[in-house]
């Protein structure tokens, strides 16, 4: 067969670590029962260890053409397994959810991986948990506070609906071809309370909002809906936790 050559277009970096591929399987908590949605299959390394543990149901998204023999040909024994021969993007996962709760498990293409991410938010009320490997630079951005350099509108957007953890960091030696950056595991679950709110209109909101991080809150948004909220209007946008956004969007939205 022949040999699969990852692509920088795709942002292809192959996990080879099976000590990290089995660490990312415990954290997914493979049940029989599970519907899971790999995204991003490569040359099915992750895989194969998700099968190990035998779901109900394993879905692998691939858009490299070229690892499609490679992956038909590794599981081909695998009735659990059905492989998706589209971009992620393309994919409805409302259509292969069968009316339950599914996992999404990924190595993530650093170049899309934030639109990724945004997108699970639109899925959330069939999502059970994620486990996706990043770059480190992005799971911080996931796990941080207010007021430091890392928080950003993705931090906002994302934990307005879901409660997210860092598992771990992945060295580049980790990867074929090794990667210039460092990686991590991140495990995020819905909120059990996640807001029931139009998700285009908000994040639209937040992005709008933190598009000027620096400018004190007076200046983008009513005085007097500031204060009704206990918000101090010379606060600065980047000083809001992200229940304070919802909070404000909330209120100018009545």
């Amino acid at each position: 067969m022949k040999k699969f050559r990852t692509k920088k277009k795709f942002g292809q970096h192959l996990l080879i670590s099976e000590g990290v591929i089995s660490k990312i399987v415990d954290t997914i908590d493979v049940k029989l029962e599970d519907i899971i949605v790999e995204i991003g299959v490569g040359t099915g390394q992750l895989t194969q260890e998700i099968l190990k543990r035998n779901p109900k149901k394993l879905y692998g998204i691939e858009i490299d053409e070229t690892a499609y023999p490679i992956i038909e040909e590794r599981f081909k024994e695998f009735e659990n397994f059905e492989l998706i021969k589209k971009d992620f993007f393309e994919v409805n996962l409302y259509e292969i959810a069968e009316n339950q709760k599914i996992k999404l498990v990924g190595n993530l293409p650093y170049n899309v991986s934030s639109l990724i991410l945004i997108n699970t938010v639109f899925y959330i009320d069939i999502i059970e948990r994620t486990v996706f490997m990043l770059q480190k630079e992005v799971a911080e951005k996931l796990t941080t506070k207010p007021k430091t350099k890392n928080y950003t509108f993705l931090t906002i957007f994302i934990q307005t609906f879901f409660e997210v953890e860092y598992v771990m960091s992945v060295p580049a030696r980790f990867f074929s071809p090794p990667p210039k950056v460092i990686s991590a595991v991140v495990r995020m679950f819905p909120k059990k309370d996640y807001p029931k709110i139009d998700k285009k209109n908000y994040k639209n909101f937040v992005s709008s909002l933190f598009s000027n991080r620096r400018k004190m809150l007076r200046t983008k948004i009513d005085e007097n809906i500031l204060k009704s909220l206990n918000i101090p209007p010379t606060a600065r946008v980047e000083e809001l936790k992200p229940e304070d956004f919802l909070r404000l969007y909330e209120k100018i939205k009545k």
